[in-house]
């Protein structure tokens, strides 16, 4: 399944809600050293190559970092590791960002080895996607991401046909249901516990769920 997800999301531009909101944060907070955490086959690290001056990516399956390694030629020092025991030392990093890799990750002891390795004051970004009914508030979030899907589609016919192999692949499907998504009041709560939760931003919502952004700031010793 590993090579026929690099072979769909061979892009970071197919990422028309999350990358967006991702660059303009790197661009303001311009890290020095920054950490793409549970990196898959590398396209985000390859979009953020020149953003920070030490660019560092992480990605615990083997079979993923092989295809991130031959991706990622120079620029960026890729490791393979578990998030929840990340080899990097304590507070080596200004940024760590998580693109859609958080519901795969024991939250716990994830947010704390998150928290290890960022400087104090470091950001943390997280865009995921979360579970979700339909909520009126929202309807015009609904209709504007109704609207970029359908425009995604049509510049990209491809895209559209490989996504739909994909899903219907049976290890796809096993690996959803062993990682189903998570309440979204649930992580706001996990994260807060580790994190000062300086913004919150929903990005896309669906009839079935929807992503959303989080911008984290690590506590210092004074709290």
């Amino acid at each position: 399944m590993a090579e026929e997800y690099a072979a769909v999301f061979d892009s970071i531009g197919l990422r028309v809600f999350e990358w967006p909101w991702i660059r303009r944060l790197v661009k303001k907070f311009r890290p020095r050293s920054l950490l793409d955490l549970g990196c898959g086959n590398g396209y985000l690290s390859k979009a953020l190559q020149g953003m920070a001056p030490e660019l560092y990516a992480l990605e615990p399956s083997s079979v993923m970092y092989s295809i991130a390694a031959r991706a990622l030629c120079g620029g960026v020092t890729l490791r393979q590791g578990a998030v929840e025991a990340m080899p990097f030392a304590d507070g080596c990093f200004d940024m760590v960002v998580s693109l859609l890799s958080f519901r795969y990750m024991a939250w716990d002891r994830a947010l704390d080895e998150i928290r290890r390795v960022l400087k104090e004051g470091g950001i943390f970004i997280l865009v995921d996607l979360f579970d979700g009914s339909f909520n009126p508030r929202y309807f015009h979030r609904y209709l504007s991401t109704w609207t970029a899907v359908r425009l995604l589609y049509i510049r990209n016919r491809d895209y559209r046909k490989k996504l739909r192999r994909l899903t219907e692949n049976s290890a796809w499907q096993r690996m959803i249901a062993e990682h189903p998504r998570r309440n979204i009041a649930e992580a706001k709560e996990a994260v807060a516990q580790k994190f000062h939760v300086e913004k919150f931003r929903l990005l896309s919502a669906g009839l079935r769920g929807v992503t959303a952004g989080f911008v984290c700031r690590k506590k210092t010793a004074a709290g």
